[in-house]
């Protein structure tokens, strides 16, 4: 169902790099994750639940300030 690009994820971490985020829109990358695992309380920067994230890196390839990253 996912492609290759997961395993190469597998051991990496989704974060937020805070300083990139304008936190002054709804985050466009909470609605390409396919499992849920980013949220956003008003226009903060997304929250990731790493429970949740499978490493797709969709919401990275999609973030148009390079606010994910997978480290």
């Amino acid at each position: 169902m996912f492609n290759a690009r997961h395993n190469n994820n597998e051991n990496k971490v989704l974060t937020v790099k805070i300083n990139r985020c304008p936190q002054n829109h709804p985050c466009p990358s909470v609605k390409v994750c396919p499992v849920n695992a980013l949220s956003q309380k008003g226009f903060d920067a997304p929250v990731v639940d790493q429970q949740k994230c499978i490493k797709c890196g969709k919401c990275v390839r999609f973030c148009p300030m390079r606010a994910l990253r997978m480290e």
